[in-house]
């Protein structure tokens, strides 16, 4: 099979309510074309490059969306965290999460806003690591609608 890996986008089910976005990438395609596809399909105006293999996640990211992308040669598997984890991206992670156990490296970047109208992105290591961040962060979630 010519897959090189996978691209799954849980999106923030207060700004699209469907399904969630999951593709195989073809070794004739890149991650980035199906964010691209992905931006098509919901409008969300992104006109993304090849070479924008790092920042195209980041932005879908940016708008609330999880993005997880695998690179099966490589064994290696990186999620982009939003801001905030709804509870549909939650869930998803967490019964998933055998998924992850089948690639060496399992590494995150995390959204954070900072005071000063800028944002960083921290990085996250191992499944441990990453899930600690999503639940706080989908703490922060329930806190935002009054839970």
């Amino acid at each position: 099979m010519n897959k090189r890996g996978k691209l799954w986008i849980i999106p923030d089910e207060d700004k699209i309510l469907q399904e969630i976005y999951e593709k195989d990438v073809q070794k004739d395609k890149t991650h980035t074309y199906y964010i691209q596809e992905f931006s098509n399909i919901y409008q969300l105006g992104f006109d993304f490059k090849e070479e924008d293999y790092q920042s195209a996640p980041c932005e879908i990211t940016t708008l609330g969306h999880l993005v997880i992308k695998s690179e099966d040669e490589v064994s290696l598997i990186v999620c982009y965290l939003p801001e905030r984890i709804t509870d549909r991206q939650y869930n998803w992670l967490y019964q998933n999460r055998e998924l992850f156990d089948k690639y060496i490296q399992v590494n995150g970047y995390s959204l954070q806003t900072l005071d000063d109208d800028g944002t960083c992105w921290k990085k996250v290591h191992g499944m441990e690591e990453i899930m600690v961040e999503v639940r706080r962060k989908n703490m922060i979630e329930a806190k935002g609608k009054g839970m």
